[in-house]
């Protein structure tokens, strides 16, 4: 048996109490840092957080409760956010799926409400970049922006509900760029102002 064996340090199992004798959180420790599975509690006994650690880092999956509902299940690696996130709502329904690299969302994230898918967008470096398509609760494709960087760069479609394009659009850095080409319901090309019917999409998710 080798030396470094032998010199392994045992895991500690910890509870810590509150005032009323209620437990708290349940720990492993080892070497005086976290490592192993930890959970802490409030004060009626409700499960808030459950997570894995290696060496005083988190290193696994953990989960995060409020009011005995479950808020987000969230992956780590060496004490960064690593693979998949789950964020869910009041109700338990998915409101979100994002992707972690190294702490940094990467790739395609969705969005949802009430269960429904309602934004696809993507993301390089933790910044939007790509096109992002937001949808109606029945699934219909509303706009379809190009981010840079976290800003518009590229073109904007929007989209009547029968899927004919209301208005297409283009930015430079954030910044508009040209005429805005409108359309009615039946394709016919309109002046004036089109409806903004995706306006709360762009402040929602702009990820400013």
């Amino acid at each position: 048996m080798s030396d470094d064996i032998l010199h392994i340090s045992p895991i500690e199992a910890v509870r810590i109490v509150g005032d009323d004798g209620g437990l708290r959180q349940s720990v492993s420790m080892r070497s005086g840092q976290l490592h192993g599975p930890t959970e802490s509690y409030d004060e009626y006994g409700r499960l808030l957080q459950r997570a894995a650690y290696s060496d005083g880092q988190r290193h696994g999956s953990s989960e995060y409760h409020f009011n005995d509902r479950l808020q987000m299940k969230q992956q780590y690696e060496q004490g960064q956010a690593h693979g998949l996130t789950t964020v869910y709502d009041g109700a338990g329904h998915v409101a979100a799926e994002l992707n972690f690299v190294k702490g940094l969302l990467q790739g395609e994230a969705r969005y949802y409400t009430h269960g429904r898918l309602v934004r696809r967008a993507q993301y390089k470096d933790g910044k939007l970049d790509g096109v992002i398509e937001d949808l109606t609760s029945d699934g219909t494709v509303i706009q379809r922006t190009t981010y840079k960087d976290n800003v518009l760069h590229g073109p904007m479609i929007r989209y009547w509900t029968n899927g004919q394009v209301m208005e297409r659009s283009s930015f430079d850095k954030g910044l508009s760029v040209g005429d805005a080409a409108r359309f009615d319901q039946n394709g016919k090309p309109q002046g004036g102002e089109a409806p903004r019917m995706a306006e709360r999409f762009e402040k929602l998710f702009r990820g400013s």
